[in-house]
């Protein structure tokens, strides 16, 4: 166990931070995880499926509530 502020502890909790790599690194990493395992074309199923329900003015589907259905001030004036 370190020290929370001594000297050693400071450099353990700065190795700790840059194990795996940098962020930029790490990032990558999760990306290509996914590409490989095909989890990247799910998840952008999933985006396209989300997306598809809202448009500009909103939300596309009777079952979400936009911002106009509730707001109190549009509809005193």
């Amino acid at each position: 166990m370190t020290a929370i502020g001594s000297e050693f502890g400071g450099r353990q909790e700065l190795y700790e931070r840059n194990y795996a790599g940098n962020h930029e690194q790490i990032q990558l990493d999760v990306l290509n995880m996914a590409q490989a395992t095909g989890a990247a074309e799910e998840y952008k199923g999933f985006v396209d499926k989300c997306m598809s329900e809202y448009d500009l003015d909103g939300w596309t589907v009777k079952d979400y509530i936009n911002s106009s259905h509730v707001n109190v001030i549009n509809k005193i004036l």
